[in-house]
């Protein structure tokens, strides 16, 4: 029988490999559901256990701590119909509070049940989980401003460029692929002299893959994540640097809009 599980703590991370040393390659926040593909033991069973689950949410695979999730075949069916849009909220399970991240997602702000477990927000603001709203890009783009970067992550602590995309489009209703190059194969293709606010806008390397993606602001502005979220100045070429030589930094390659 096919099993599933509600991520249950604020940030879990993806792993890889099954082992804690293990690259991390994405995160799952709270309120995620993720099908169990696999099972691990290491030497310990009861510290070095890890599954390997698909994100119902984008159908990113990869590997998690068995003890990050509630297994529950009845979580399949939760449907999500709010998110977290402070900073951060406390979600109190039973009696224990868990520090939550924003763009979390909740089945409800009252208390509500997982199997045996009772949760409710008891601090922070969730806001329903919109349809297509545009109006929302820019506004919830902007809360991630000076977020450092973190290979894989999708919190306010620590996010990647196609983490923080993901997340900022998840409010206005629109699910994203996990990874930069996933995205650029969703959408409509646009171009710089029709570009306009919340478009997305993918950046190659040498070899021509998209390694990089940002969301343009308007008046030749972007915001993405490089070293930390940051606005900086775009052309039809690329990203600019600031400060006197404006050197590019990312080479502009495709643009998609998504509304």
């Amino acid at each position: 029988m096919i099993q599933y599980g509600f991520i249950y703590l604020g940030v879990v991370p993806v792993r890889k490999e099954p082992k804690s040393s293990s690259e991390q390659i994405s995160q799952l926040l709270f309120g995620d559901v993720a099908e169990i593909l696999d099972y691990h033991v290491g030497t310990n069973r009861f510290s070095d256990s890890w599954l390997k689950i698909r994100n119902l949410y984008d159908n990113y695979e990869g590997w998690i701590d068995k003890r990050n999730i509630l297994l529950s075949f009845a979580t399949k069916n939760t449907q999500h119909q709010y998110i977290v849009s402070s900073p951060i909220a406390k979600i109190k399970m039973d009696d224990d509070v868990i520090i939550v991240p924003m763009s979390s997602v909740l089945p409800d702000k009252q208390p509500f049940f997982i199997d045996n477990h009772r949760f409710s927000l008891i601090e922070g603001s969730v806001i329903p989980l919109d349809k297509c709203n545009p109006l929302l890009i820019n506004a919830v783009s902007l809360l991630y401003l000076n977020c450092p970067y973190q290979w894989g992550g999708k919190s306010i602590l620590g996010i990647d460029c196609s983490g923080f995309t993901q997340n900022v489009f998840k409010f206005a209703g629109i699910k994203l692929p996990r990874d930069a190059s996933q995205q650029a194969n969703v959408g409509q293709d646009n171009c710089f002299e029709n570009i306009k606010n919340g478009d997305l806008c993918f950046f190659d390397n040498k070899d021509n893959k998209i390694t990089h993606v940002g969301i343009y602001l308007g008046q030749n502005k972007i915001i993405h994540c490089s070293g930390r979220v940051r606005i900086d100045d775009i052309d039809a070429t690329g990203i600019k640097i600031k400060g006197d030589n404006q050197e590019y930094s990312h080479r502009l390659c495709k643009i998609k809009t998504y509304f």
